[in-house]
């Protein structure tokens, strides 16, 4: 996720939607881009919400009804959240969210990379939630949950995509304790009851590999990401590394300016990291501003995990030539989300703008195709490593291919 700020009505952020990590204290939107306006939210005049506030007399009377005649008393607060999430959810969007207070305070919460949970990323295709990434070593991953599994059920009951972060409420629990999921693998369904546990994040990880090259793992670009990456380059550089390899795979996306900030680091200043267009034909530009690694050797890992923020800084490092892209099809989400803070402390996420790589391209729904596509043996035993990842031993040869 990005953020440059605290979010109202006047300052709001901007995400490209799509991850959930499910965690005990809350969700975590990953696949997404988060940067402020720094401008009052306006409504615009043309707008039929704006021309129209009559249709809105409905509601009123429907309310006048409810409270005078039902039978039991009705809490005033809960009646109107409902009504925010029925007019919200029937855009038909399923990144256009409202959040109520304790639900914004979880979507804003970072933490410190330790969550309670089942250790899985989802997001949503096809109207169903989808597995992104299981974290290694977590519950989920040692249940056998995998990439592109899809979650049907919890606890026996049914969750389209739309039903996302109902879905999350009812994952997330105490440490210890059982939660039945419905997987979906090949059309073949079956239930899974996995054990919360205690989770520890670590975003960003890097290793020497055959003496001159570095590897880099980026699980998620989070807050601080980019420094982070930054430092594992510097360090893989000292200790001899002539050439790169970032792994993306997996990683369902983060903040903007932590993708950015890390394109950047191989991409001229001022040139197009990353553009979004909206309905009004409005554009906004993210420029890279530099780095210390340019003209480098460089290699890119991606795969069907590979979503929003991934696909960012891969689309701009292949539009540019700056890197060779190995592995498989990303996941495709190129569309912008802004979050308002509405009333006291509450949130509205709504999808606002596509966005485009620096030679005009929307990936929304397509992905990215690889520069050199290579795929994981179906039997292939994890973890992975250089003896067993064919995606990385590609890697490591197209880079090779560059350091001659």
């Amino acid at each position: 996720m990005y953020y440059e700020g605290p979010g109202n009505r006047g300052t709001n952020k901007a995400l490209i939607a799509l991850v959930i990590i499910i965690i005990a204290v809350g969700a975590f939107f990953g696949g997404s881009v988060y940067g402020s306006l720094k401008k009052q939210a306006v409504l615009n005049p043309e707008t039929p919400a704006a021309t129209a506030a009559g249709n809105y007399d409905r509601l009123d009377e429907v309310r006048e009804i409810l409270d005078s005649e039902y039978y039991k008393d009705i809490d005033p607060d809960l009646l109107v959240e409902g009504a925010i999430k029925g007019m919200v959810n029937s855009v038909g969007d399923p990144y256009t969210v409202f959040f109520n207070a304790q639900e914004y305070k979880d979507f804003n919460d970072d933490g410190d990379g330790k969550y309670v949970g089942i250790g899985v990323m989802v997001g949503i295709k096809e109207d169903k939630i989808v597995v992104i990434s299981p974290f290694e070593g977590s519950p989920a991953y040692n249940a056998g949950i995998k990439t592109g599994d899809f979650i049907t059920k919890v606890e026996g009951v049914p969750y389209t995509g739309q039903e996302l972060d109902k879905a999350v409420s009812v994952i997330k629990g105490t440490e210890g304790d059982p939660v039945v999921l419905t997987i979906m693998t090949d059309g073949i369904e079956r239930d899974v009851t996995i054990l919360r546990a205690s989770i520890t994040i670590v975003n960003v990880k890097s290793e020497m590999l055959e003496g001159d090259i570095g590897l880099v793992t980026l699980l998620q670009f989070s807050s601080g990401t980019s420094a982070q990456v930054k430092e594992a380059l510097d360090s893989l550089k000292a200790q001899g590394a002539k050439g790169y390899i970032l792994d993306f795979r997996g990683n369902p996306g983060g903040f903007l300016d932590e993708a950015v900030n890390i394109g950047s680091l191989f991409i001229k200043e001022g040139e197009t990291v990353i553009y979004t267009m909206d309905k009004y034909d409005q554009k906004k530009i993210y420029p890279s501003v530099g780095g210390d690694y340019i003209g480098i050797p460089l290699v890119v890992m991606i795969d069907g995990g590979s979503a929003s923020a991934s696909e960012v800084v891969a689309g701009a490092l292949k539009d540019y030539g700056a890197a060779t892209l190995v592995g498989d099809k990303s996941f495709g989400k190129g569309i912008v989300q802004m979050v308002y803070e509405v009333g006291v402390a509450e949130g509205l996420k709504v999808t606002v703008s596509s966005y485009y790589s620096p030679k005009g391209i929307n990936i929304h729904g397509t992905g990215i195709e690889p520069d050199i596509k290579v795929l994981l043996p179906e039997d292939v035993v994890t973890p992975l490593t250089i003896d067993n990842d064919t995606q990385l031993q590609k890697a490591v040869e197209a880079l090779r291919g560059k350091l001659k």
